[in-house]
């Protein structure tokens, strides 16, 4: 369920209430962005000219200033589109490379506006060709592929310009990164001061502010990657395919850059459905709607809160030798337990309860580093 800008409004008080400024910061220029509105963008970009400048103030004088800006999204009058269920449809996709050496196969899955599908696997699986495929990079052998855009009729050429690929390797680009957005608007017919305005906002939802007029020599990859999906934002797309998006980030930048595709995913007049690739498995499992694990090109999908379980599956570290642990775990009747990389994947039989497996640990005198239940996680999938 979708919500409303009043909603959205009260969150960015509550963020800049709770002293949260950087998230608050990037939630106020969502809403901003939603009204789509030049005054309203003008205000914000004021608000954050005002923030850079005086960084050290307190939170409390930030929320006043900020509510100047909050009270405009509130006066702006827009039509909201609505969210389209499902905007992608692929049903039994597969290709095969004419070497023969690789097929991937039987591909199905719907996802929505506002929605992410993340793919995961290990190198080699097929995340990046499937990508292909939904890009019209490649054409499938068999299966289909449904593009389903809301009250349009969509030219072959219209999809491709709602339809955005950014792959793991950025294309170089020449002039300042600014040029460079500003050029795109100018491309799909934003001109004058609605061109500045547009990219300035964008810059700053990014957090590419302290970069705007630098040039690919002087951009680190991971603001490459934020600037290529700034870029294609201002496309306003209607799916995105993003190939590896944090693979030049660290690890603080990757659970930012995907919680930011989560929300600008889920904005209230700019929608978009995304299907991305990455090897952060929790990280990518926690913003998606959905979750497609390939293992030679062949899909299993991710277990969903209310699917039965055929086991519960738990992952560990401890020092304890594999015999103690199975008498540990014999009164839960436990199935097996498989070394997996040094980590200790644990299988007990459907219906078995984690506090029963939570409280046999705790009543041991073993030594437990790490555990966790991943019965409904893709880490399941990755086995030595």
């Amino acid at each position: 369920m979708y919500i409303d800008f009043l909603t959205r409004v009260n969150e960015v008080k509550r963020h800049f209430g709770n002293g949260d400024i950087h998230l608050a910061m990037r939630r106020l220029i969502d809403c901003a962005l939603d009204t789509q509105s030049p005054l309203v963008f003008k205000s914000c970009l004021a608000f954050c000219d005002y923030y850079d400048e005086n960084k050290e103030t307190s939170p409390g004088s930030l929320a006043e200033k900020a509510d100047n800006v909050l009270a405009r999204v509130l006066e702006t009058k827009i039509p909201l589109p609505g969210f389209s269920q499902p905007v992608l449809e692929v049903n039994e996709l597969s290709k095969t490379y004419a070497n023969g050496k690789f097929k991937l196969g039987n591909i199905s899955f719907s996802i929505g506006r506002g929605q992410i599908a993340g793919l995961v696997g290990e190198n080699g699986n097929g995340k990046t060709t499937l990508l292909r495929l939904l890009a019209m990079e490649l054409k499938p052998d068999a299966g289909t592929i449904h593009y389903v855009f809301i009250n349009e009729k969509i030219s072959p050429f219209h999809l491709r310009t709602k339809l955005v690929y950014i792959p793991q390797r950025i294309p170089r680009w020449y002039g300042s990164l600014m040029n460079n957005l500003q050029f795109t608007l100018t491309s799909y017919g934003v001109k004058g001061d609605d061109n500045l305005l547009w990219a300035e906002m964008m810059v700053a939802r990014l957090g590419l502010r302290p970069y705007k007029h630098l040039n690919w020599d002087r951009i680190s990859s991971g603001y490459k990657t934020r600037f290529e999906i700034a870029k294609n934002l201002l496309r306003k797309p209607h799916i995105m395919l993003l190939d590896e998006p944090l693979a030049n980030l660290d690890i603080l930048a990757q659970q930012t850059i995907l919680q930011d595709i989560k929300h600008l995913s889920q904005s209230l007049t700019r929608p978009f459905a995304t299907v991305l690739s990455s090897q952060q498995l929790f990280e990518v499992e926690k913003v998606s709607d959905k979750v497609i694990f390939l293992r030679n090109g062949m899909p299993k999908y991710e277990h969903k809160e209310g699917d039965p379980l055929e086991e519960v599956v738990f992952e560990m570290e401890t020092s304890a030798g594999k015999e103690d642990l199975l008498l540990l775990f014999k009164p839960l009747n436990i199935v097996k337990i498989v070394n997996n990389g040094g980590v200790l994947i644990f299988h007990f039989p459907a219906g078995t309860s984690s506090q029963s497996i939570y409280s046999l640990v705790a009543a041991s005198t073993f030594e437990f580093n790490y555990i966790r239940n991943i019965s409904r996680s893709s880490r399941r999938y990755f086995v030595e």
